[in-house]
């Protein structure tokens, strides 16, 4: 789909009617219009005028797109299919692209846009293109390239919980061939909520960007573009907040007189204290070689996250986790595109490879296991608790095709394969002890010596998945297109818990879409049908102190969404954008950790120990998944003479979700509204922009995630929660 958003423009040229697009969603420009593919693109200035800071903002104006958070982990679905994972090191099933390189870390969406060309969001299986970990779709950011003209520009924004938000560039020639560009971002603000022991700030934000680009131009010929980028972040995120208890149950600590926070958005125990490191660059290439085209995309990243959070959600300290994940990537891709008669064709191939480390260290109170240091009592030290963790080398290499057959020059075909090859290896470690008392010298995410189990596994996959588009211009701005493509999601181990490898993923989806541009481009209309047979999904569920993970279900979904842009009069424009989900477990038999020893009569599972009850999860409604969401705006530009002032309405709502395969009503968010307002500025010349803004109008409170923690702890309900009422205003310089 396509929202009625402008990439950037130059103010000198305004455009009639609604913006044309340009994306390179199949790596070549092309019309959004005319991409026969569900895509989703909006422009950097208008991120900015939306207050869009990162992919948690952007779900909300994407139909069918889900946005949750699981710890320091984030979790973007598209059309009901995403991370929902929870042990660290998980690789998410919608890929994320800046500037062409992937990078295999979820949390990378939680880093902020700024200084952006424009961000594209492709729907449904990328397996041609974008191939591993593209099951649900792909998101592709474009940051802006160093200009030929010096430029630049500065914002600042100010809002309550004292917000303190910095972005800019400068950018222009080096000299005849040669252009550059530096950019930065910053941000700081207070918490949404207190710790209510150490009355520290919680789910505040600070944090620290820069990016520098340079365009080497030696000919028309020949064109390298080199990119370097830092990240940090250090706040308290990630921690979940009490939502409540599973019903039968009461958390371990209650039992013994601690307290919870009577305020949901405040929080207790161990942190939550975040750190996330995210570097790396590319060289991006392009050659002309006398008609074919020659591309090359070179990355290289580095990622660090340590997160401290509690378990427990009281003030008991009982079980504070512990997680800490490392990775370092590179990639290579070449492709080459060439036109010969009326075929297009693209070839390429691919390299990826990823270095890391995840673990997760919970540390049981001494207190509650009889190894403490009270006065009187025998000092035994801190017990061990639980030490789970992984090195992991992952290789993947992949070869692709796509042609583009024009017939006529209304009708045309596109033909795509791509073959994948994935190889793995891990050395992991496990221990659950807590009479044992821990050694301080030792690393904190080692093996314990003998006390650890320790174990390597290596394992390796392949998949060819085709891809089929017929496409027809039905006339001057009418453009159909019917697809058929698969997609793979990589096998993989569960870093620390000692299981087998678990298998890929398949998806088949069949895709028919529309997309009209009618009167003078003053009505855009987008809309799109779609069904997947979903096969092998990858489930996790909690088992004692142990995270697992299966090739337990099959899965079905289908459903609708549209995106309308109208211009009815030259002040006046209205958006909306809406998607109907139908998601449901067709085969899925499995035990809840809710309820031990309770299932569907007469259905079992096998186990070491003897046949276990289980459900039957068929019909259930697949998690992160709402059945309709609706995102309306409407606005109207009043022109004076300093200028244009437009206010802005946006109203959101989302249907019911579930947070769990097993749709409990008690790990849900209902159906929500959402209202914004927004009043934006304009300059006559252009030069000075300004924004004020009302986030979440009517102050509701909401989840975007919530798990259901382990019996150890005792079946209580966490969640996170998104941002309460939030005002401000941004006001931009250019030059």
């Amino acid at each position: 789909m396509v929202a009625a958003q402008s990439a950037s423009q130059t103010r000198e040229e305004p455009q009639v009617g609604i913006e044309e697009i340009i994306v390179t969603a199949e790596r070549r420009e092309a019309n959004v219009q005319q991409t026969p593919i569900a895509i989703s693109a909006i422009g950097g200035e208008t991120l900015q005028k939306k207050q869009i800071v990162d992919i948690e903002a952007l779900a909300g104006r994407m139909p069918n797109v889900t946005f949750g958070r699981h710890s320091g982990s984030t979790k973007v679905f598209i059309r009901g299919i995403g991370l929902d994972a929870v042990a660290p090191g998980s690789d998410p099933r919608v890929a994320i692209y800046t500037d062409g390189v992937y990078s295999a870390r979820s949390q990378v969406a939680f880093l902020g846009f700024y200084d952006i060309e424009r961000v594209e969001v492709l729907a449904g299986p990328q397996g041609t293109l974008y191939g591993r970990n593209a099951t649900a779709g792909a998101i592709n950011i474009i940051t802006r390239d160093p200009t030929q003209t010096l430029e630049g520009y500065g914002t600042a924004t100010v809002g309550n919980y004292s917000l303190i938000r910095t972005e800019g560039a400068i950018s222009g020639p080096l000299s005849d061939s040669i252009s550059a560009r530096l950019s930065f971002s910053t941000a700081d603000r207070g918490g949404y909520g207190k710790n209510i022991q150490t009355g520290e700030d919680v789910d505040d934000e600070h944090r620290r960007a820069v990016r520098a680009k340079i365009k080497f131009e030696a000919s028309s010929a020949f064109k390298l573009l080199l990119e370097a980028d830092y990240y940090r972040a250090k706040d308290h995120n990630g921690g979940y907040h009490y939502l409540n208890d599973s019903p039968g149950h009461t958390a371990f600590s209650i039992t013994r007189g601690f307290e919870r926070p009577e305020n949901v958005r405040d929080y207790a125990g161990q942190g939550p204290l975040q750190t996330i490191v995210n570097w790396g660059g590319s060289a991006t290439a392009t050659w002309n070689i006398g008609g074919p085209v020659l591309t090359s995309v070179t990355g290289y990243r580095r990622f660090e996250q340590d997160l401290a959070i509690s378990s427990d959600l009281t003030t008991s300290g009982y079980i504070p986790n512990f997680i800490r994940e490392r990775a370092k990537q590179f990639t290579q891709e070449l492709r080459l595109t060439h036109s010969i008669g009326p075929v297009d064709i693209l070839v390429g191939g691919y390299f990826f490879r990823e270095q890391g480390f995840s673990g997760l260290h919970a540390l049981p109170a001494p207190i509650f296991f009889g190894l403490n240091d009270q006065p009187g009592l025998p000092n035994t030290g801190q017990p061990i608790g639980a030490v789970y963790g992984g090195n992991q080398l992952t290789k993947a290499y992949a070869a692709f095709s796509q042609a583009t057959i024009h017939v006529t020059d209304r009708f045309g075909i596109d033909l795509g394969l791509r073959y994948s090859f994935e190889k793995r290896k891990i050395v992991e470690h496990n221990v659950f002890n807590v009479t044992q008392p821990l050694n301080p010298l030792l690393p904190f995410f080692d093996p314990i010596p003998n006390l650890s189990t320790v174990i390597a596994q290596r394992a390796s996959w392949k998949s060819t998945d085709p891809k089929i588009t017929l496409h027809y211009k039905f006339g001057d701005g009418i453009f159909g297109y019917a697809s058929y493509s698969q997609g793979f999601k990589s096998g993989g181990f569960n870093a620390g818990f000692l299981q087998a490898p678990f298998d890929p993923e398949d998806i088949k989806a069949y895709e028919v879409g529309l997309k009209a541009d009618l009167f003078e481009r003053r009505l855009r209309a987008n809309v799109a049908g779609f069904w997947y047979d979903y096969k092998n999904l990858q489930v996790n569920v909690a088992e004692g102190v142990q995270i697992i993970t299966r090739n337990a279900a099959a899965a079905r979904l289908y459903g609708l969404e549209g995106q309308f842009t109208a211009l009815p009069t030259d002040g006046l424009r209205l958006e909306l954008s809406a998607a109907w989900l139908h998601s449901e477990y067709t085969d899925y038999v499995s035990g809840d950790p809710s309820f031990p020893g309770q299932g569907t009569p007469g259905l079992f599972l096998p186990s070491p120990s003897g046949p276990v009850p289980a459900f039957d999860l068929s019909g259930n409604q697949l998690a992160y998944a709402p059945k309709f969401k609706i995102d309306g705006e409407i606005g109207y530009t009043f022109q004076i003479p300093q200028g244009q002032v437009t206010p802005r309405l946006n109203v959101l709502w989302v249907d019911k979700v579930y947070f769990s395969q097993f749709n409990h009503p008690w790990v849900q968010q209902p159906a929500r509204t959402e209202v914004n307002f927004f009043l934006d500025y304009a300059s006559t010349k252009g030069d000075w922009t300004a924004t004020a803004f009302v986030r979440n109008l009517t102050n509701k409170t909401y989840t975007v995630a919530s798990t259901v923690f382990s019996d150890f702890i005792g079946y209580q309900v966490g969640g996170q929660l998104g941002a309460p009422r939030t005002y401000g205003i941004s006001i931009t310089k250019r030059f």
